[in-house]
């Protein structure tokens, strides 16, 4: 039989067959974005009063070949198959996203009306839910079967397993996604928004057949031959034409797999060993702490193991640092490079492949496990430095090169980000109204360097520190004017009112029976203005120049969340919040912290302001610290 392809309705898939999902496929990875798309396009497809006779929604292809040998099928799904034998068997190349998701509607419509799998085959004239079997995830095949509300009611997010954690967290998604955007839609083309109605809506575009007159849902069914081999996936390319495409890696997975690629007396081991590194990586990977020393903050992708090939392509085919790939050329690259190749010249070309890909793991969890590199590492990434650049200079190093060469090396890039933040005297010179970008990064490049500081100086690895990037690129940042900038640029009357209540409760010990009565006198007058003056004065906060408050000195690193939630305080309310949040586990950039604990008030006298004196304290702090990388030598 050749590569045939054809549309399938759902009702037709649920028929109890088998579907096998191989070694190399990953896990089950659907976010909430994706069944929400999903949903949303079926239940605006049901609802449509414009469908002509015959219409249809089209799901994105199910790619599969047909299992015959008995072995595999007993392995897989167990004993309880030997009577199931003559029903179909398949093995998904590529569709297992979209299988497990339909598999998780159908069977959170079939509890949903009560039905047990003997009710559904009743009810339905001998419909039944088809089967999951992982090559090499058994527990995950019987935890999607066992799935149900009752179980997710549990308050489990099972996060232990990321199979489970994706497929419960999509099992319960698809409730609360009908609670809340399916009744708006339902509603909008008319409807009473009546659950049960949606739910049924839903239901019967997905179990209706082709042949019937009601709405239905299909799939493109593309079947490859069962002795097929790459081609098999080029064939594939061509048609994979819907929204979620394969990443490069998926597809590279696929070449690296294939059966012919391995000598027939160890392909099992052979198979296990390569599907458990495979695994490993993506899995170190899947580790924010250990993504985002690579990558910059939103610059994230599907599948991250996507990156291992992207650079080793890039370094291998010389191309320009930071020069984007064009759809599927890393795949294009492995494919040309096994194509045509048979017997053992085939074997020892996999093997070297996948040998670079394991070397250049290997680079990256040592940088990983050595906290200088990666504080150093990390902050270039966040500047948008190409891995591939200093992957290329790491290789090569002469054989006698120490970590202490990379670092040189590594500190070299970082004068360059910081290039034009100093006068030739190493003098910080950047301001704030002119050159956000050049003020973030030297304030991040500040934090970096107090913890690699303190690196050198430790006695062991234990007490070395890292900078927290998976949690610096979960949040948001803002560059925060210690002192408050914009009090006096308060454009609402009810924003400058809050100031004024918020002072006047932090300076309470310090306001006299006058200075109430002058300031409450203010306020009934809508002199807001005087009333501001009058607090700052109380509060010891000079007037300083614009240009100085816009300067280095008076300028950290702060989550959007916290500045928002303070706003343009006195710095003695700022100080309480950010002494709270470190309480209370937040994270804080060390400098920041360093500022509001007044490590910099040399007297140590006065804790409730941020005076000209803390600011050039502050700013000559952060040159000697940078000196390595602003000063010329």
């Amino acid at each position: 039989m050749s590569n045939s392809i054809e549309l399938k309705s759902i009702g037709e898939l649920l028929d109890g067959r088998y579907f096998y999902i191989p070694s190399y496929q990953r896990g089950y990875r659907w976010v909430e974005q994706q069944v929400g798309d999903l949903l949303r396009d079926l239940l605006c497809f049901a609802d449509r009063e414009d469908k002509k006779e015959g219409d249809f929604y089209c799901l994105q292809p199910v790619v599969v070949r047909r299992i015959e040998k008995v072995d595999t099928i007993l392995k897989t799904f167990g004993e309880e198959s030997i009577n199931e034998l003559g029903k179909n068997v398949w093995e998904v190349i590529d569709g297992q996203q979209r299988l497990t998701t339909i598999y998780l509607l159908c069977k959170y419509f079939i509890e949903k009306k009560g039905w047990d799998v003997e009710k559904f085959i009743k009810e339905e004239d001998g419909k039944e839910l088809y089967h999951i079997g992982y090559a090499t995830r058994e527990d995950s095949a019987k935890f999607l079967k066992s799935l149900t509300l009752d179980v997710l009611s549990q308050e489990n997010n099972h996060a232990e397993n990321i199979d489970y954690f994706h497929m419960a967290k999509a099992f319960r998604y698809i409730e609360i996604w009908i609670e809340n955007d399916g009744r708006r839609i339902h509603k909008r083309y008319g409807h009473s928004g009546s659950l049960d109605d949606i739910r049924h809506t839903i239901f019967s575009v997905l179990k209706s057949e082709k042949c019937t007159k009601e709405d239905f849902v299909q799939v493109l069914w593309y079947e490859v031959e069962n002795n097929q081999n790459q081609d098999s996936i080029r064939e594939f390319q061509k048609i994979n034409t819907g929204k979620i495409r394969l990443t490069d890696a998926e597809l590279i997975k696929g070449l690296f797999f294939l059966s012919k690629n391995f000598k027939h007396d160890s392909m099992d081991i052979e198979q296990s060993i390569l599907a458990v590194e495979w695994e490993y990586i993506e899995d170190t990977l899947h580790d924010d702490s250990f993504w985002f020393f690579l990558q910059k903050k939103d610059n994230d992708i599907q599948n991250r193991i996507d990156l291992l090939f992207s650079i080793i392509c890039k370094k291998n085919k010389g191309n320009k640092v930071g020069e984007d790939f064009k759809n599927s050329e890393v795949f294009r690259y492995y494919y040309d490079m096994f194509d045509g190749l048979h017997g053992d010249d085939l074997y020892k070309k996999i093997r070297e492949a996948w040998e670079e890909v394991m070397i250049l793991f290997r680079t990256l969890d040592n940088w990983y496990c050595n906290p200088i590199i990666y504080n150093y590492v990390g902050f270039l990434a966040q500047c948008g430095e190409d891995i591939t650049n200093l992957i290329v200079y790491y290789y090569n190093l002469p054989n006698d090169a120490t970590h202490d060469n990379f670092i040189c090396y590594l500190k070299q890039l970082i004068k360059n980000k910081l290039k034009g933040i100093s006068n030739k005297h190493g003098q910080i010179v950047i301001s704030y109204d002119k050159e956000k970008k050049k003020v973030f990064r030297t304030l991040l490049a500040l934090n970096i360097q107090i913890l690699n500081e303190q690196n050198s100086k430790a006695e062991s690895e234990s007490s070395m520190y890292k900078f927290p990037f998976e949690k610096f690129c979960s949040q948001t940042w803002d560059i925060e004017h210690i002192d408050s900038f914009h009090t006096n640029g308060l454009s609402k009357e009810e924003d400058k009112l809050e100031w004024i209540n918020n002072a006047m409760d932090d300076l309470k010990t310090q306001l006299n029976q006058e200075d109430k009565n002058k300031i409450e006198n203010w306020i009934q007058n809508k002199k807001y203005e005087e009333a501001i003056n009058r607090l700052k004065i109380k509060a010891g906060e000079e007037e300083i120049d614009e240009t100085v408050k816009n300067s280095i000195g008076n300028l950290t690193l702060l989550d959007s969340k916290t500045n928002r939630a303070y706003g343009n305080s006195l710095f003695c309310r700022k100080r309480r919040f950010i002494i709270n949040d470190v309480k209370n586990g937040v994270f804080v950039p060390l400098a920041t912290q360093h500022v509001f604990f007044k490590l910099y008030d040399r007297t140590g006298t006065n804790r409730s302001v941020w005076t000209k004196e803390d600011m050039d304290n502050y700013k000559a702090y952060i040159e000697e610290k940078l000196s390595d990388f602003i000063k010329e030598k």
